[in-house]
């Protein structure tokens, strides 16, 4: 339901860029906000055009301080595009005054108590801008892709400039409009402004008139870069990878299809376990079928029975789902809610197909079977079926142990690759770092000289080994990138604007060289800078130390180059890294605080109370990194988790419904066994005749679940830059615990046919 509880959303596209260039391949969410004025000037078939930017977290109302609410800069154009149900005030007058915001609903409770806070004023950011709400929109009702709690009035910037990628954008097409049409002229609109921009430095001439997104590209493109622009409607950003880079689909997917599978099994136990019992019930049917009953009638009457007991289990799920929802919103970081839904109507419904599809898949076939019954065999006590009765069970065994068999393989694999990105070396060490946050506060300005003192202070607490600052979080995806260049070789490279003692507070490793040092102050904070290997590699640098390249056109003398470290996550290869400390750079978002010996909650108390007395206004805001990294690959442990879960389960439901084809077996084949048992065969004997029918079953099963799961895994695996290799193990570990776990279930029912006396069988034959 996200960005599609308006029929108007249809109309509306997110826009950006993907650059890819040699080892880069970026996606950007954002554009210039140049982009918005043009269209407005020249694309007659787009409606609404607007820009947005992101705007802090910060609010104050009085004196109370909030931290964690999502600020949005956006335009007055915003709510054209996106119509929010407004439950204070009037949409067509959103943003359109100075100074002014819009709070959802969710917000105005936490900060005010009240949604009736039309008039009243709060302030925004460090800044303290004092801005008035005009209105309140109701968050539940609208479901977005993106995270704001509050927008307030973007100042557009006044300079033309297609080099600034800072705004997101989202156009809305005119209703009636071909969509396509107007995407490409905006399309062309853009190509042809940044192709002239690019251009602006040079002698070349252009013609006048608007280029071919052909002569635009080839401009674009002529360094060998691509650059292709993306339009994507909004009702599919929030499943898709097109922006985030992770497709939310693909896990929904797999969710669902366990689901599925775990409902398959469920069905394939119970007709494995009806069944079972037909004995039970043949002499029932039979009788019933001489008293003038036809099969139309009985296959009726299954049915009902069938969709009873699914009444009772749909009951108890409800009851399940209410009492386990809270573990699985811990698990997964959710807050769904079943009964508190506002789609509980059309949550129903599904659930009502769900439990049709479910009664009708588990019961047909049961119905089916029992209705063909022939009265002159089953009154005589003979209800064995036809060999395809026998190939059909034998089909859903198989079936159950497939899909055992492959989940248990799948969670294995998750669990050691798991297992493998957490303890892999990363190039740093990550244990006792603390990470506090500035970017609240005014010390993200502070400048060389004043951080050296705040430095110092932190250092005479006890257990403060380092303390540095940087621009970037560790662990965080938000680190800028641009063109360097050496010689002739051109490369995307990350930027890492850090200060003294960055290496050793993080255990990051020097190869070679040296590493910032304050007595080269003069130098080390102008002109030099440090790579990491995989820079080193991508310039194709032999003997790196002394060499100069360039960035955005400064010239930069390599002074040592470190390991490659990982702080990004697993699924990339390490990119080009340039680390470097700039005194004219003041804005630091982070301050890294490495934490020696074995107490390291006593010293980031001493550390909040030193806070206290420095900024009093701004309570100290940090994270550790370790769990920084823990919460990188918080999605992968949910995944195993699940697949745990389902993996145990299904295993009991096949183990299960193995349990009850195996008494059935020993059931209609008990005159057998009696005459082996008179003509000498031992209980080993009988014992190996019952199990060797369900051992083929499951070897079969396994074969097929080895196949499905290497290409399940295989896939899987191929997300990631840093991984296992395939595990085969794992793939006979499956195997064998399959077949001992068969071979007790059948053996269990095989000895109690086993040891039964042969009269008690023959007494009636």
């Amino acid at each position: 339901s996200y960005d599609k509880w308006s029929p108007e959303l249809k109309q509306v596209y997110k826009v950006g860029v993907r650059f890819k260039n040699g080892n880069a391949d970026e996606t950007w969410q954002t554009l210039p906000y140049s982009f918005v004025r043009l269209i407005r000037e020249k694309a007659p078939d787009i409606e609404s055009i607007s820009g947005s930017e992101g705007g802090g977290s910060l609010v104050k109302n009085d004196q109370q301080f909030f931290y964690d609410i999502d600020i949005v800069n956006a335009d007055s154009s915003f709510f054209s595009s996106y119509p929010f149900t407004f439950i204070v005030g009037d949409i067509h007058k959103a943003l359109h005054s100075p100074n002014t915001a819009i709070i959802n609903r969710k917000t105005a409770l936490k900060i005010f108590g009240t949604t009736q806070v039309e008039g009243k004023s709060i302030s925004l950011g460090t800044d303290n801008k004092k801005v008035m709400i005009t209105g309140v929109w109701d968050e539940r009702l609208n479901p977005s892709h993106f995270h704001a709690d509050v927008f307030s009035n973007l100042v557009p910037p006044t300079m033309e400039h297609w080099g600034n990628f800072s705004h997101v954008i989202y156009m809305k097409v005119k209703a009636g409009v071909d969509q396509q049409f107007a995407i490409s002229k905006a399309r062309r609109l853009f190509l042809d402004a940044k192709a002239r921009w690019s251009l602006k430095d040079s002698k070349k001439v252009l013609k006048p008139g608007l280029l071919t997104e052909e002569e635009s590209n080839k401009i674009l493109t002529s360094d060998g870069a691509e650059f292709k622009m993306i339009f994507e409607q909004v009702g599919d950003v929030h499943l898709s990878s097109t922006f985030s880079g992770k497709s939310r689909a693909a896990t929904l997917y797999v969710l669902s299809g366990l689901a599925v599978f775990l409902l398959a099994i469920a069905c394939i136990n119970f007709t494995n376990l009806t069944i079972a019992h037909a004995g039970k019930r043949a002499t029932e049917i039979g009788v019933k079928k001489v008293l003038g009953i036809d099969k139309q009638g009985l296959v009726r009457q299954f049915l009902f029975e069938t969709l009873m007991q699914t009444t009772v289990a749909f009951l108890v799920g409800l009851v399940l789902v209410e009492l386990l929802l809270p573990y699985f919103n811990s698990t997964l970081g959710t807050a769904i809610s079943l009964f508190g839904a506002t789609n509980l109507g059309s949550i129903m419904w599904q659930v009502l197909l769900v439990f049709v599809l479910v009664t009708l898949s588990a019961g047909l076939y049961p119905a089916i079977y029992f209705s063909g019954f022939l009265p002159v065999k089953v009154l005589k006590g003979n209800f064995e079926r036809s060999s395809k009765g026998i190939m059909v069970r034998k089909v859903l065994v198989i079936t159950q142990f497939v899909i055992t068999c492959t989940f248990i393989i799948c969670f294995a694999i998750m669990y050691n690759q798991l297992n493998y990105m957490r303890n892999r070396d990363i190039g740093m060490n990550r244990d006792q770092v603390l990470s506090i946050n500035l970017q609240t506060n005014k010390y993200n300005e502070m400048p060389a000289d004043q951080f050296e003192q705040f430095r110092q202070r932190f250092k005479k607490i006890d257990g403060v080994a380092e303390v540095t600052r940087a621009s970037l979080d560790p662990w965080t995806n938000n680190s800028s990138m641009g063109d360097a260049s050496y010689k002739e070789t051109e490369i995307m490279i990350n930027d890492y604007f850090i200060d003294f003692d960055y290496f050793k507070t993080l255990g990051i490793k020097l190869k070679e060289g040296r590493d910032f040092t304050r007595a080269r102050y003069n130098s080390d904070t102008t002109d030099n800078a440090i790579l990491n290997e995989a820079a080193v590699k991508a310039f194709g640098i032999k003997d790196p130390i002394g060499k100069i390249y360039k960035r955005s056109g400064q010239s930069h003398t390599i002074i040592g180059v470190v390991k490659d470290f990982n702080d990004k996550g697993f699924e990339k290869e390490v990119k080009p890294m340039h680390f470097f400390i700039n005194r004219n750079w003041t804005y630091y978002s982070n301050v890294l605080v490495r934490i020696k010996g074995d107490k390291p909650q006593e010293s980031l108390a001493e550390l909040e109370t030193l806070w206290k007395t420095l900024e009093p206004g701004f309570p100290m805001r940090y994270k550790w990194v370790d769990e920084s990294f823990a919460k990188n690959i918080k999605s992968y442990t949910q995944q195993g988790q699940l697949l745990s879960i389902f993996s145990i389960a299904t295993l009991l439901i096949a183990l299960l419904g193995l349990f009850a084809l195996a008494a059935y077996n020993a059931k209609i084949r008990t005159r057998e066994i009696a005459v082996r048992k008179v003509l000498g065969a031992s209980t080993s004997g009988i014992l190996k005749l019952l199990n060797k029918e369900f051992l083929g079953l499951v070897v079969i099963a396994n074969g097929i679940a080895f196949i499905s799961a290497y290409i399940l895994m295989n896939k899987w695996l191929a997300g990631f830059a840093y991984r296992i290799d395939m595990p085969y193990l794992i793939f006979a570990g499956t195997a064998l615990l399959s077949i001992l776990l068969t071979v007790l279930t059948v053996s269990q029912q095989a000895y109690r046919a086993a040891i039964m006396n042969p009269v008690n069988a023959l007494k009636y034959s």
